[in-house]
């Protein structure tokens, strides 16, 4: 594994990489708390076993992970954290039978040595380096990334994914960079990989974890590539009708989130309904678990009737659910993006901490 300084070659064996997928740490794997600088000192203080995964993120990227049919999924972590709690993560993701093909975490201690306190608690320079550089080591397959609410992952994963897709070009990432305030040092490397991106549309979804409750709405301007979820058995369903996994996948997904998170069948029922509200999910998903439901090998591990009992209140709480293809008009500007989350967050006035 590796650190935002020393990135090493992520393919490890010789089999086709069939899907990559991108992960942020805080929030969206790891519950985890830096607001302020006594939640900073007791996240660096916990043992591996004291941290607290995100419900069903595990579970998920088990089956993400799984071997199928002579191919392997590539998973790369991309922290805000310090580098300094490299051992400690490390740790956790053996605990948690993990294993990233690259671990990059944030050089807190040089930003602060170096006077660049900016990047102490930016991001967008740090993360959208650290997915270009990556993207030139490893082979183009989908690619799936999941952040959350608590920083600015829809953006800089939204911007990364149109960079590959070559829907951005340079003097427009030239201004973006610009009015984010990333330093010029930082920008300079961003460009140099980006003139090397190899340039394919291969970002299928992104997935914001509402960690503090944002408005789904709040994310419309990115476009349906980014679907904004409040659990991850909302991931797992909307990566069944994508054919990304399976029946079996999903069913083990939402098992260990009833016997591990205390979830019920209401929680996962007005899960899937947010979802079709939202029309993330064609309703027709649920005739499709039906008819595979009944050759998965793990239906067992839900108890008895549990599908027929979700699909029965979902589509009680859905009557009026119509299967409408969301309207949205592209591209996003990123510049306009940038300059309303500054005003929104001049306004609210939040507390500040150092990764805030």
């Amino acid at each position: 594994m590796t650190d935002g300084k020393h990135i090493q070659d992520v393919e490890v064996d010789e089999l086709p990489v069939r899907h990559i997928f991108r992960w942020d740490l805080d929030k969206t794997y790891l519950r985890t708390e830096f607001d302020t600088v006594r939640d900073l000192i007791r996240t660096a203080l916990q043992k591996p076993e004291e941290k607290v995964n995100v419900p069903g993120a595990v579970a998920l990227l088990r089956e993400l992970t799984r071997e199928k049919e002579q191919t392997r999924a590539l998973v790369t972590f991309i922290s805000g954290s310090p580098s300094q709690m490299r051992n400690t993560l490390e740790r956790k993701f053996e605990l948690d039978g993990i294993r990233p093909d690259a671990f990059i975490l944030k050089p807190t201690l040089k930003n602060i040595l170096t006077g660049r306190f900016r990047a102490v608690r930016g991001q967008v320079g740090y993360k959208l380096d650290s997915l270009l550089r990556l993207r030139a080591m490893s082979q183009i397959a989908p690619e799936t990334l999941f952040g959350d609410d608590a920083e600015q992952d829809a953006f800089i994963y939204s911007l990364y994914a149109d960079l590959a897709a070559g829907t951005v070009d340079e003097e427009q990432l030239v201004a973006i960079l610009d009015e984010a305030e990333v330093y010029d040092v930082t920008a300079e490397s961003i460009l140099s990989h980006f003139a090397n991106t190899r340039v394919h549309d291969n970002v299928q979804r992104i997935f914001i974890h509402l960690d503090r409750r944002s408005a789904p709405g709040r994310f419309w301007v990115f476009g349906p590539r980014l679907i904004p979820i409040i659990n991850y058995f909302q991931a797992a369903l909307v990566l069944y009708a994508d054919e990304v996994i399976a029946a079996d996948g999903l069913i083990r997904v939402a098992s260990e989130m009833i016997e591990r998170d205390d979830y019920g069948l209401v929680e996962l029922a007005n899960s899937l309904q947010d979802l079709a509200r939202r029309r993330h999910v064609d309703m027709s998903v649920l005739d499709r678990l039906a008819d595979e439901w009944e050759h998965a090998e793990h239906q067992k591990a839900l108890p008895p009737g549990f599908l027929e009992r979700l699909i029965t209140r979902v589509r009680a709480l859905s009557p009026r659910v119509q299967n409408v293809t969301r309207e949205w008009e592209g591209p996003v500007d990123y510049i306009e993006v940038l300059r309303a989350d500054r005003k929104m967050r001049e306004s609210v006035q939040p507390k500040k901490g150092l990764f805030s």
